[in-house]
């Protein structure tokens, strides 16, 4: 059995620094498909509806994140929930 590697950006330390200053503390960042970027409260991991959209991007893109946090919806759904 072989395992295929996957090949990720790399980021300096300074840009990913960069990246992570930009999210208020007690939040973090997810991206839709098409790109747009939300920031959420941290509280918003417990809820249930966001919880099966994790459960989808796990299935869908793998539990292996090489770059930003991406949740297979649309910026309209993100904007109701």
């Amino acid at each position: 059995m072989s395992l295929k590697k996957r090949s990720c950006s790399r980021l300096s330390l300074t840009d990913l620094m960069e990246k992570w200053r930009k999210c208020k503390k007690g939040h973090f960042a997810v991206y839709t498909r098409e790109g747009r970027r939300f920031v959420l409260p941290l509280n918003y991991l417990k809820h249930p509806i966001f919880q099966v959209l994790l459960e989808m991007a796990e299935e869908e893109f793998g539990s292996t994140i090489c770059g930003p946090l991406q949740v297979p919806c649309d910026g309209g759904l993100m904007d109701h929930i």
